[in-house]
């Protein structure tokens, strides 16, 4: 008989951290994943989960955001 394959217990976190759909700024572990995610230090992240909450889709989104908020879309033309 062949054993199972045991999924490390690392890659058992790392999708623990990708199925969750809110971000832990408490959690080291978690910030570390979402840090290396989305390519931006922790520190950054805790700022945009003050502004935005904890939602990791809203989160990403506001990352890749234009750091101008000011900056406002084209208007239609007119017809």
């Amino acid at each position: 008989m062949s054993k199972k394959h045991q999924p490390e217990r690392r890659d058992l976190e790392r999708r623990s951290f990708e199925a969750c759909r809110t971000i832990d700024v408490t959690d080291r572990r978690a910030m570390r994943f979402w840090s290396e995610r989305l390519g931006v230090p922790p520190e950054d992240i805790v700022e945009v989960v003050k502004e935005v909450g904890a939602n990791s889709t809203a989160v990403a989104l506001k990352l890749q955001a234009p750091h101008d908020d000011r900056i406002v879309p084209p208007s239609l033309p007119a017809r």
